[in-house]
């Protein structure tokens, strides 16, 4: 008579457990804070530039990006759809992608994707950025094969790119700087990957770290330096003409070009002055290189 209750117990036990498993999965999903904050990043990264080429289907890729003297990629597909998109992937995943530049198959990125400074992102702002591209419209848009000479073409070559160049690990924050110091360095050495543009590049495409926003070159168009160097444009610049410059691309001393007009248009026009600002007092901190 006593196994009709144990049996019935035994179901109660398994309902009552299966319960307590699902709650946080329920508890676990984003915030509108966590999304809209993840909004403003994405922002903040420019992402919408690279990985839009028809502005009716945003983030779903498809730009061409060239990377002479290699050839050229095209930016995949962030929308959530699932098989051309990034609806299938874990939040680990996506940690990955952005920390080692690898692919959920276990194939690895290259660096038009710029994992190299994603990389110095903390965790929670990863996910916040996952948690917003979550909510975008899928589009199906298959990503064309990049176009690159051999051996850059063999997608295997990167993991000794990687070993060379990449060096993982987020900013540790400078306890002798104030808060906009430090907040303005996370946004340009990591999020904002200002470097990408105005650090000239190795022969193979790296950053050449003794010589950071020292200018670069981004296609045949000059990136300028962003130092106090002698020669630098911005070394006459005080911390409120950046921040217009950034703001609205212009100020008293100059227009920004149609590059940096695009950036400025996508990022950082769209983000909280208080950020545009940290960004340029952090920039009118850095050394001559």
């Amino acid at each position: 008579m006593q196994q009709p209750k144990r049996s019935v117990a035994a179901i109660l036990v398994g309902l009552f457990l299966c319960g307590a498993f699902a709650a946080p999965a329920g508890a676990a999903e984003p915030s509108a804070e966590t999304i809209a904050r993840g909004k403003a990043l994405v922002e903040a990264g420019d992402c919408a530039n690279c990985h839009t080429a028809d502005p009716a289907k945003p983030f779903a890729g498809g730009r061409r990006i060239a990377l002479p003297p290699f050839g050229a990629v095209y930016a995949p597909n962030l929308t959530p759809d699932r098989e051309t998109g990034i609806g299938n992937w874990r939040d680990e995943d996506f940690v990955r992608a952005l920390r080692h530049g690898i692919a959920p198959d276990g194939s690895r990125y290259y660096p038009a994707f710029p994992y190299p400074y994603f990389t110095k992102l903390i965790r929670n702002d990863m996910l916040a950025i996952r948690a917003y591209l979550a909510t975008l419209e899928p589009v199906r848009k298959q990503t064309s094969p990049p176009e690159l000479l051999f051996p850059f073409n063999f997608r295997v070559t990167m993991r000794l790119w990687n070993w060379l160049y990449l060096e993982p690990g987020i900013i540790m924050p400078d306890q002798a700087k104030g808060t906009d110091w430090n907040r303005g360095r996370y946004l340009v050495e990591a999020l904002g990957h200002c470097g990408g543009c105005h650090t000239p590049k190795s022969l193979f495409g790296a950053d050449k770290s003794d010589r950071a926003f020292a200018g670069g070159n981004v296609d045949g168009v000059l990136a300028p330096r962003l130092d106090s160097a002698d020669g630098s444009a911005l070394k006459s610049w005080t911390a409120e003409d950046l921040t217009e410059y950034l703001r609205n691309g212009r100020n008293g001393r100059s227009k920004a070009g149609p590059m940096m007009s695009e950036i400025i248009a996508n990022s950082t026009s769209k983000m909280h002055e208080g950020d545009v600002r940290a960004m340029a007092i952090y920039l009118k901190s850095l050394p001559a290189r």
